[in-house]
């Protein structure tokens, strides 16, 4: 949704002081005239992620292109509580699975019909 109404994610994701899920309905309220709810805002992120999905189903890109460089893989150094771990592709695939449940797509990461006709986009199949 932050993409669709052009905020930036990096500072509203960790920067709830700044401004949190309330004061973004009223910042797109006041900008653009709409009445809109919360509920709706992120409808609207849920239908935009799907369409960008289905597109990218479209031209054979799936859960073989999800994935993280190699650099996320290797072990953390310095003298931080973080020094010596290291993501596992064990982790990232079971994350990735999580991911696609919670989203309502495939085990491939593809949007399910159900996915879609519940967010008025079955028409994309």
């Amino acid at each position: 949704m932050m993409d669709t109404v052009e905020l930036c994610q990096f500072v509203w994701g960790p920067a709830w002081t700044l401004y949190g899920p309330q004061e973004t309905v009223d910042l797109v309220k006041a900008t653009t005239g709409w009445d809109v709810t919360l509920d709706e805002l992120m409808a609207v992120g849920a239908r935009r992620i799907n369409m960008m999905r289905m597109f990218n189903a479209r031209e054979g890109m799936d859960r073989k292109q999800d994935k993280l460089s190699k650099k996320f893989f290797r072990t953390l150094t310095g003298t931080g509580p973080t020094a010596g771990v290291a993501l596992t592709h064990e982790e990232i695939e079971r994350a990735i699975d999580e991911y696609y449940r919670l989203a309502g797509w495939s085990p491939n990461g593809i949007p399910t019909p159900e996915t879609l006709e519940k967010l008025e986009l079955a028409w994309i199949a």
